[in-house]
């Protein structure tokens, strides 16, 4: 008979924030020095942004600005970064309702990176997404590559968050996650999605208010990044999908 599957609570101790260390310098892959952009990679990102623009399908609109942002336009970058790559537009050229703007940006992006999986830069997966001119993003640097030039500068000092409090809420979202992992393998199919929904929307809005009051650094966005690099929102993803089709499906 086989062994019951045992999944075991994760401790805030065991919580991992090594990759969130300030690096010397800007990384080299993607940097030619502090101030410029390695040409080829501007170049190839540059023709990136255009055609992610194009299945905007707007041809009326005009593109404003492309800003490389995120930890890859400052010093705390690492192996898990992505390319932030910003297409800058002004929504109200699209239609006057920005809401509805905002929806039809967002499943444009979306359907580009499940078309895209495998878009890379010097081995870092690119994230590409429209950008309303107004909108003040929250980042530590960002890089106009319209007109290779810094907009806001990173300072290279130690980032301050209050690493235990990280740690400790990070982990407990992890064991939630655990949590709907047993209940899936228990073949608790309905339970999963209800608890699913309720815990996602807590994670997207933790984040938010996080980046609201405290900006990139807020605990709420170290924790969002944690679980992001550990590959467990993928995994909470993942679970609700594919108890979705099992609870669905007729044999």
């Amino acid at each position: 008979m086989l062994e019951e599957l045992v999944i075991e609570n994760i401790t805030p101790e065991e919580i991992d924030l090594d990759s969130f260390e300030i690096k010397p310098k800007l990384n080299p892959k993607i940097w030619k020095n502090e101030n410029k952009v390695n040409l080829d990679v501007k170049k190839q990102l540059l023709k990136i942004a255009d055609d992610f623009f194009n299945s905007l399908d707007v041809p009326w609109v005009s593109v404003k600005d492309v800003q490389l942002t995120g930890s890859l336009a400052g010093y705390s970058w690492s192996k898990f970064s992505d390319i932030d790559l910003h297409v800058i537009i002004k929504y109200k050229e699209i239609n006057k309702d920005t809401d509805l703007v905002t929806e039809y940006i967002k499943s444009k992006k979306d359907n580009w990176t499940k078309e895209h999986p495998d878009l890379k830069i010097n081995g870092f997966n690119i994230e590409v997404s429209g950008q309303d001119e107004k909108e003040d993003i929250v980042s530590s640097g960002i890089y106009s590559l319209e007109d290779d030039e810094w907009i806001r500068k990173p300072k290279k000092q130690e980032p301050k968050f209050d690493k235990d409090a990280v740690k400790e809420k990070a982990a407990g979202i992890v064991n939630q996650i655990d949590d709907i992992e047993k209940l899936f393998n228990d073949k608790k199919y309905d339970q999963v999605l209800k608890d699913y929904e309720p815990l996602w929307k807590e994670i997207k809005s933790m984040r938010k208010r996080g980046l609201g009051k405290s900006g990139e650094f807020s605990i709420e966005n170290i924790v969002f990044k944690v679980l992001r690099r550990g590959e467990y929102l993928e995994k909470l993803t993942d679970f609700k999908n594919r108890a979705y089709d099992l609870n669905n499906s007729i044999k």
